[in-house]
C-alpha cells in the first residue's frame, strides 16, 4: 500500500491535540505506520529545508543520534549538490510500506518501506535533469506517553557517505558509513544454492565458422534504464545486486557468454525454465572482483578517466580504496551539465552522477570492446 497524504493528517491531529478543542471529536494520534511514512516524508522535505532539523523533530528526538544523522545526511544532499553545480529544483518522495509489526506489548514496533527519491535540478542556464533512488528502510519506533517515535532507520544507500563527508561529519563516523556498504558488498556464499552445474555452450561445433558479435551499446544502457528501480524477473536478484546488475546489461547489450562451472567463464543458465528457483550462474557473473577479472582483456578494457567511457561502460568502485572492490554501475549517458551519469544496483539508482564515492574512494573504468569474435 502507499501512503502519501500522512504528514500532513499526522500533523494535524497533532495541532488538534494541543489545542484540545472540546468543540470537535478527539482525533487519535497517528499510529506506527503513520509515524514512519511521515518521518520518511519528512527526510525527504529536509533536503531542501533551511533548517533540516525541523523538519524531522517531530518526529524523532532531536538530540538523538538519529536525529543528527538524517541531519547531516540532508544537509550533505543539498551542499553536494550544490558543489556539483546542480540547483535543486524539486525534492519528493513515494513511499510504499511492505510490512508493520508491532511488540509484543504494543510499545514498539518495526514498519519496512520502499521509498523513491526523485530530485530534480538545473545547472546554469541548462535544462532539467532528474535523479532518482530506490532504497529500502526499515523503521523503528517506540511509543511513549501515546505518541510513536522513530528511534531507528537501518536503510541502505551508496551515496551516504559522501553526503555525510560533504556535511563535515567527523572521519569516523563517514568510516562506519563505509564500512556499512562493504560488509554488503561481501557476497555470503549463501547466495548460490545447490550445487554449482557446469554449464557448456556447444553452438561453435554446430556452426564451424566464426561469428562478429558487435556491443550494443543502447541496448545495455536501454536495459538498465528499464530496470534501474526495479528488478528483471527473468534473472535472479541478490542482497548484493550489482554485479548482477552489470551483467544483465551487458548481455542485453550482446555481450557474448563464455561456458564454463561456476569459478570460470562468465554466464547465466536458466535451465530451460521460466522461473528462477532453478537457474545458474557462474561467480563472474554475479561477484564484483570476479566479473573485473573476467572482463578486463576479454570483453573490456581499462581506461584512464570517466571520458573514455560511454554508455553500455562500466565504472567500478573501492569505497575505503583499500584494494578490494566493492561496487559496479553502468554508464547510461550524460545529465544536462555535460557529467556521465549510471545506473546501479544494491541501492537502486536512476541517472546518478558518476562520482558516488567520497574523498578516499577508488574508480576504475572499464571499456566494453565494439565487437568480438567468437
Amino acid at each position: 500500500m502507499k501512503q502519501r497524504h500522512w504528514p500532513w493528517l499526522a500533523v494535524a491531529a497533532l495541532a488538534a491535540a494541543a489545542c484540545g478543542a472540546a468543540t470537535s471529536p478527539a482525533v487519535a494520534a497517528p499510529g506506527p505506520t503513520a509515524t514512519a511514512t511521515a518521518y520518511l516524508q519528512a527526510r525527504t522535505a529536509a533536503v531542501t529545508a533551511a533548517h533540516p532539523g525541523a523538519r524531522l523533530a517531530t518526529w524523532t528526538t532531536p538530540a538523538g543520534a538519529l536525529a543528527a544523522t538524517e541531519r547531516a545526511v540532508a544537509r550533505g544532499m543539498a551542499l553536494r549538490a550544490a558543489r556539483l553545480g546542480h540547483r535543486i529544483d524539486s525534492v519528493g518522495s513515494e513511499t510504499t510500506v511492505l510490512g508493520a509489526v508491532t511488540g509484543a506489548r504494543r510499545e514498539t514496533a518495526t514498519v519496512t518501506a520502499h521509498v523513491i527519491t526523485k530530485v530534480v535540478w538545473h545547472a546554469a542556464n541548462m535544462e532539467r535533469s532528474t535523479e532518482v533512488s530506490g532504497v529500502d528502510h526499515t523503521v523503528s519506533l517506540q511509543r511513549v506517553r501515546g505518541t510513536w517515535h522513530v528511534v531507528g532507520d537501518s536503510y541502505l544507500d551508496v551515496m551516504v557517505p559522501s553526503y555525510l563527508e560533504a556535511a563535515g561529519a567527523s572521519p569516523a563516523v563517514v568510516r562506519g558509513a563505509v564500512r556499512r556498504l562493504e560488509r554488503r558488498a561481501t557476497l555470503p556464499p549463501a547466495a548460490v544454492s545447490g550445487s554449482a552445474r557446469t554449464w557448456v555452450s556447444r553452438t561453435w561445433r554446430l556452426r564451424g565458422y566464426n561469428d562478429i558479435i558487435a556491443y550494443d551499446r543502447g541496448a545495455a544502457a536501454g536495459a538498465a534504464d528499464r530496470y534501474a528501480l526495479s528488478y528483471n524477473p527473468g534473472y535472479v536478484r541478490f542482497g548484493a545486486d550489482c554485479a548482477n546488475f552489470a551483467s544483465q546489461g551487458a548481455r542485453a547489450g550482446s555481450m557474448p557468454v563464455t561456458s564454463g562451472d561456476y569459478s570460470s567463464g562468465w554466464w547465466y543458465d536458466k535451465n530451460g525454465t521460466s522461473p528462477t528457483s532453478d537457474d545458474r550462474y557462474s561467480l563472474s557473473w554475479i561477484n564484483v572482483p570476479k566479473q573485473m577479472s573476467y572482463w578486463n582483456g576479454r570483453r573490456a578494457d581499462w581506461v584512464t578517466s570517466i571520458s573514455g567511457l560511454g554508455r553500455g561502460d562500466f565504472v567500478y568502485y573501492d569505497w575505503s580504496g583499500d584494494g578490494a572492490w566493492d561496487h559496479v554501475a553502468v554508464v547510461v549517458g550524460s545529465n544536462s551539465a555535460g557529467q556521465k551519469v549510471v545506473d546501479a544496483h544494491t541501492t537502486d539508482y536512476y541517472h546518478a552522477y558518476w562520482k558516488m564515492g567520497y574523498s578516499s574512494t577508488h574508480y576504475k573504468y572499464a571499456r566494453v570492446r565494439a565487437q568480438w569474435v567468437i
